[in-house]
This record gives structure tokens, sequence and C-alpha cells, in this order.
């Protein structure tokens, strides 16, 4: 089973959709699972994870009611919120649902300090006794930050979304590659080879990743990343067949055996789909 990680669904209204400003028009229209469905056929991928887009217990639900409707909805990655003093009783409403594997907060639009937060460590480990994962989407400015944090949890799963956003139109590596070596050292943490190309200007040559992506494989192996489109954000930089391809040259030149792994079985194993 080929499986992409990471992608969104909206159906598009200025008030619930406010960070797609002007710059980003491509974005303002709906993308549904039929939408995708086009993709994953031309692409041979047969199943996805979709994660939120939305801070709202709404959301969670809106999404996985689309794993009951399409087979190519195969989990979700909710969101919930991890300071509340009821987060027991708010994840009871979820415990039959078997597509729910995660949650997420987006982290990269709060200071380090947010995820440090003796109530937000105490819900994510409430998240690992009930057996979720967390994908912790960051800039390199927080990796220290998701550092400490590791220290402070159990060993869950865990899994770095788009690689940390390195700023890759700048050029900028150096202190990014030790910082997520430093958070690939938990065997337990995996990583998203994700959202790139948003990550520089349209226009882009795939030489422009290859420093970023080395990094990546050298420091979690290719039994921890995952393959993730971020389609439709991805749209932002690049079609859907360029993001796939992107991702999938550099994985087949890295071993014979990673494109497999990257490209599902490190995604089914993880979110246990």
């Amino acid at each position: 089973m080929r499986i992409d990680s990471h992608q969104h669904f909206w159906n598009y209204s200025l008030e619930e959709y406010d960070w797609i400003d002007d710059s980003m028009s491509v974005l303002r229209r709906d993308f549904l699972p039929p939408h995708l469905k086009e993709e994953f056929d031309q692409h041979q991928v047969d199943a996805s994870v979709a994660v939120q887009a939305r801070c709202t217990l709404e959301e969670t639900r809106w999404l996985l009611d689309f794993t009951k409707q399409y087979k190519h909805v195969a989990g979700v990655v909710g969101w919930i919120d991890l300071k509340d003093d009821k987060l027991a009783e708010v994840l009871e409403e979820f415990k039959d649902e078997k597509t729910l594997c995660g949650f997420r907060e987006i982290l990269q639009g709060q200071e380090p300090e947010f995820m440090l937060d003796p109530n937000f460590i105490r819900g994510l480990k409430l998240l690992a006794e009930k057996g979720y994962s967390y994908d912790i989407l960051v800039f390199p400015k927080h990796l220290k930050a998701v550092k400490q944090l590791l220290e402070e949890l159990p060993e869950m799963r865990l899994v770095i979304d788009h690689i940390a956003k390195p700023l890759i139109g700048e050029g900028q590596i150096d202190e990014w590659a030790e910082d997520i070596n430093e958070v690939a050292k938990y065997p337990h943490v995996y990583c998203k080879l994700s959202g790139m190309v948003t990550e520089t200007k349209p226009g882009w040559d795939s030489a422009d990743f290859d420093p970023y992506m080395s990094v990546i494989f050298n420091a979690f192996g290719e039994d921890r990343i995952m393959y993730g489109s971020d389609w439709p954000v991805c749209l932002l930089s690049g079609t859907y067949s360029e993001v796939h391809n992107l991702a999938l040259d550099f994985t087949k030149k890295h071993s014979a055996t990673a494109e497999a792994k990257v490209f599902g079985a490190n995604a089914a194993k993880f979110y246990q789909l």
C-alpha cells in the first residue's frame, strides 16, 4: 500500500481560513476527497492521512466522516485542546473512532515555550496513555524546545511535520541540521518528508532540496521517514506530481529498500493504519 501521510481538506470560506491571504489565491477553493482521488489515481497512491487545518473539534469530526465515506482516506490527525482540564472526558467521545490516529496543534504559530507548559505536557502524556500519536508542526526556531519536550515525555509516537520547515529558499541549513539531528536521536520520533516546496519560491530546482533530504535520511534512517504531499498547500509552489516525484526520486537514490518504507510501510506502522 502506498500512503500519502500528510494532506488537508477544506470547504473554503474567508472566515474559517483567514490565513489564506491574497498571495495564496490558488488555495481559495474547495479541496475535498474526490479532488485528491484524481491525484492518487495518477500516481498510484492508495490512501492518505488527513491532517487538521482548523483548530476545532468540529474539524476532527468532519475529517473522521470522510474516512467513513472514502476508502482512500485511511486515517485522521485531528485537533484537540491539550490544555483542557476535561481532556480525558473529551477524548471519550472519540474512543471508538478507529481511524483517529492522533492529534496536532499549530505549534509553528506559538512561541517555543508554549509546548513546555506543564498543562500541554500533561495533555501529551494522556494522549500517550490512550495510544494516540502526535504531529509536531514547528519551525527551526522551535527545535531546541522540542528537544526539551522530548525529555519530559514517554516513548510515544511522535513525528516532525515538514522536516521542521528549514529556510530552503535562503539556503539556511547548518543550525537546523544540528538541531534536527538532536531530535532524531530519540528512536520513537519520525519525520515527514513533506512541506518542503513551500519553503522556497516557485521555479525551484530539485537539487535545491538534496542537502536537506540528505540530512533527514542520515538522521532518521529510512525506517522513520514518511512521504507526505502537504496537498493542497503544496500548490503554492508546485503540483502534486512535482512534490511526489521530488521525494520519490531522492528516496530511490538512497537505497533499493527505501521506497516501500517511505511511501507506505512507515506511515502504516506509525499511524497504525
